[in-house]
């Protein structure tokens, strides 16, 4: 396989992965973004609801909730019971912390309720006063409940909060009441997914990857190559031909261009039929490859012309290849099996090389045609070209 084909293959497996890699950032991030907000959301619906219970329950015994309010005996049974409904909650949900506050002056506001043991270190004494979060100050505010995204704590992990309103019986805003749920599994659960997509498309990249290099002639070969010869087309020639002769000139290295012709083709066509026509291009084709090296390169530059550069060589062996060429092509005549005879085919080549010149790519194209029209006055020779 030659430097051109390499370098395709590896630009058309560069391209694949980039594109697949963006098709697949946007499907994780879409499936993953998506994931999370759904989770949050229902996290969210169910924390406001919590709340919004919570509070209905203490504004249907609002009289002992006042109550307390004015005692904050943990000591009393109104406390206890509290304590024991709270607890409930917590067994029977992610529900972390319970609370419930009541505005003082400005943004800051009283402890009244806790769901936590007494003594435990989250415990927060009914009466402890302490500023506003800006989520409270809004439901204090409007009166109506919210729920807000997780926050990160160090002590207590991820937790998703809201807060519902508590009134008394005439609606007058008493307080809130506060509920924090325990985010942190199900974040984990989010990561794990994170992971298991990763390892997902990981293994699709690697698959397309592998596809791409084994399938990349089928893919390549439309693109670059003459259908019938297999040479490369001459669309390509002149971008790797300027490539090849700055590394030459770059590396000291010599370059040299073969320019083919067929002697007599268009009598071939005309006596023969074009389907004959093409066996005969198929078949100097052929012999012409298996001449050269696999870093060479060979293109069909016309109808009945090919060009084939030689990298890194002499002049010398570009001539002794040149003429084995031409040797083997006219000791192989072609069968023609609706006129049952064989076809004698000669062909004219036309060499030049860079020779240490700087010369250009149009340059040395128009060298190795100069010297093809030289072998074409007598045809069925190799002809050097020579500064004049």
């Amino acid at each position: 396989m030659d430097k051109l084909y390499k370098t395709f293959r590896r630009r058309l497996v560069m391209l694949g992965v980039a594109v697949l890699a963006i098709f697949i950032s946007i499907i994780h991030i879409t499936v993953y973004v998506a994931a999370k907000e759904d989770i949050e959301s229902h996290l969210e619906r169910n924390a406001k609801g919590i709340a919004v219970s919570i509070a209905q329950t203490l504004m249907m015994n609002v009289d002992e909730y006042l109550a307390f309010n004015e005692t904050r005996d943990i000591n009393s049974d109104y406390y206890k019971k509290m304590q024991a409904y709270f607890t409930s909650i917590k067994n029977v949900s992610n529900v972390k912390f319970i609370y419930t506050e009541r505005r003082l002056s400005g943004n800051t506001a009283e402890y009244i309720l806790d769901a936590e043991p007494i003594g435990s270190q989250d415990f927060s004494k009914p009466g402890t006063i302490e500023e506003n979060d800006p989520e409270a100050e809004i439901v204090f505010s409007s009166g109506v409940p919210t729920a807000f995204k997780t926050t990160k704590f160090q002590r207590w992990g991820k937790l998703l909060g809201a807060i519902a309103p508590i009134f008394d019986r005439e609606g007058k805003l008493l307080g809130i009441v506060g509920v924090d749920i325990d985010g942190s599994h199900i974040y984990s659960h989010l990561q794990r997914l994170n992971i298991a997509l990763i390892a997902i498309y990981t293994f699709i990249v690697t698959l397309s990857i592998a596809t791409l290099i084994k399938f990349s002639s089928a893919i390549l070969d439309p693109l670059l190559k003459d259908k019938m010869t297999g040479a490369y087309t001459k669309r390509y020639f002149e971008n790797f031909l300027n490539r090849e002769i700055t590394h030459a000139k770059r590396v000291h290295k010599n370059l040299a261009l073969m320019m083919f012709d067929l002697d007599h083709f268009k009598n071939v066509n005309d006596t023969y039929g074009h389907v004959f026509g093409d066996k005969v291009l198929t078949t100097v084709s052929g012999i012409i490859k298996k001449s050269l090296r696999p870093t060479d390169y060979f293109i069909r530059y016309g109808g009945e012309e090919f060009v084939a550069m030689i990298v890194n060589t002499d002049i010398q062996h570009v001539l002794e290849v040149a003429e084995r060429i031409r040797s083997i092509i006219a000791a192989s005549p072609i069968f023609n099996l609706e006129k049952n005879q064989q076809v004698s085919i000669t062909i004219s080549i036309g060499v030049a090389d860079l020779h240490n010149i700087a010369i250009s790519p149009k340059e040395l194209l128009e060298h190795a045609d100069k010297a093809l029209y030289a072998a074409k006055v007598t045809r069925n020779t190799v002809s050097l070209y020579q500064d004049e």
